[in-house]
């Protein structure tokens, strides 16, 4: 009995999947393959980074924004991985070559909290092929 058991388990999460798949909307689709691509990548997820400690995170672009706040200027995008979203903050910067909305990228820095968001100040970051 235990063996057909075992047997059925396989099919059945094989089956839960397909259904997954074939019943999600097409950002639920894109959010699994984010969040597919962090594991495999061996990233953590932004849902499991804890806040006030480094983390290297990977996922897509989905806000591009300068803020012009007083002389202070900064580059803005909110970096989602199909867990979660974290704000990234280039300070100084005007512009980055090669970052845009929709684009993948790897970043790594210190996770910390401003105004009730997860955010990362000057992260190091690899802007990854599409």
């Amino acid at each position: 009995m235990a063996e057909g058991t075992d047997a059925r388990a396989p099919r059945e999460s094989m089956l839960r999947r397909v259904l997954h798949r074939v019943t999600a909307s097409n950002e639920d689709l894109a959010d699994d393959d984010l969040q597919r691509s962090s594991i495999n990548a061996g990233v953590s997820t932004i849902a499991e980074a804890r806040m006030r400690s480094r983390a290297s995170l990977q996922g897509r672009i989905e806000v591009l924004t300068l803020n012009p706040r007083g002389t202070n200027r900064w580059l803005e995008a909110e970096l989602r991985d199909g867990t979660g979203a974290v704000t990234l903050i280039w300070m100084g910067r005007r512009r980055i070559p090669g970052l845009r909305a929709g684009r993948r990228i790897s970043v790594e820095g210190m996770i910390t909290e401003a105004d009730g968001r997860r955010v990362i100040y000057n992260p190091r970051y690899t802007v990854l092929p599409d």
